[in-house]
């Protein structure tokens, strides 16, 4: 999903391709459907982020990675937490979601240490940015349904395609010893790129028995979807780190390429509100 702007047009089809996969009115195209303002924002900020020199500090790749590394850390413990504590009388949903196979905290740490060596932990540490510790927060009390909302936003991306795109330009960039996350959603992993993609899809239409709570899970879930995207988004907007080579750069091109960004963000924004004023689009 790290794409250049002028990508942006083939990315916005490139989502719809993949939301249409799943069932008509099934949850996973209710949960892609739920985050896209916000998923057309994240784009924006990730041409941003790339803009900035992401890919060419590794101080500034490493500060991004830190704070997806936290929340997701937080996830994955959450979700084994409330496996093990499960009385069985009726399986958690995130088990459903477990039993896909997805960790990505090992493989965030050693990218981290492979990036900023023996003392990454206190780096992060001290670089965890205040919208990063409120979902690290939010993530360390969620329920069984937030747990599965949270996954769909963090394991998701890597899944569904962002890993594979994005994999062998952080290796050019900081070499192979720093793409460990990348593992599992790479190469022929679990069958290759489209069986990954499928599965990641079917299994969240499939998530929900025909019973008194569906109704309810699926609408919290979309919610849920909905929120965590956004503290996605406000962490991307929090970081602090700036490239080496930024004060060679004139303040003047800093501008224009600020100015160049928000109008994206503002043009996606206004896009957004007249899809979703559409009196053909559902409430």
């Amino acid at each position: 999903s790290y794409m250049g702007n002028t990508m942006s047009g083939n990315e916005d089809e490139q989502t719809d391709r993949v939301r249409n996969q799943g069932k008509a009115d099934g949850l996973f195209r209710a949960c892609m459907d739920e985050i896209r303002s916000s998923h057309t924002t994240g784009q924006a900020l990730r041409t941003a982020t790339l803009a900035a020199g992401l890919l060419s500090d590794r101080c500034c790749y490493a500060e991004l990675l830190g704070q997806f590394y936290v929340a997701t850390a937080a996830l994955e413990k959450r979700m084994d937490e409330l496996i093990n504590n499960s009385d069985d009388k009726k399986p958690l949903l995130v088990d459903k979601v477990k039993k896909l196979g997805y960790s990505f905290t090992s493989g965030y740490e050693n990218d981290l240490q492979a990036l900023l060596g023996q003392e990454w932990k206190s780096i992060i540490k001290s670089w965890t940015t205040e919208p990063a510790k409120q979902y690290v927060q939010r993530l360390e009390a969620a329920n069984d349904v937030e747990c599965v909302a949270a996954s769909f936003i963090l394991h998701g991306p890597l899944v569904i395609g962002g890993g594979a795109m994005l994999k062998p330009r952080v290796e050019r960039a900081f070499g192979e010893s720093a793409t460990n996350v990348f593992e599992d959603v790479t190469g022929t992993a679990k069958g290759g790129r489209s069986s990954r993609r499928r599965e990641f899809i079917d299994l969240y239409d499939s998530l929900l028995e025909n019973d008194s709570d569906a109704k309810d899970q699926f609408a919290v879930i979309v919610e849920k979807c909905g929120e965590f995207m956004k503290l996605n988004n406000q962490m991307m907007l929090a970081v602090r780190q700036k490239p080496w080579w930024r004060k060679y750069v004139a303040a003047s091109a800093a501008a224009i390429v600020s100015a160049v960004v928000w109008r994206i963000i503002a043009t996606s924004a206004e896009s957004s509100t007249m899809t979703n004023s559409s009196p053909n689009v559902k409430a």
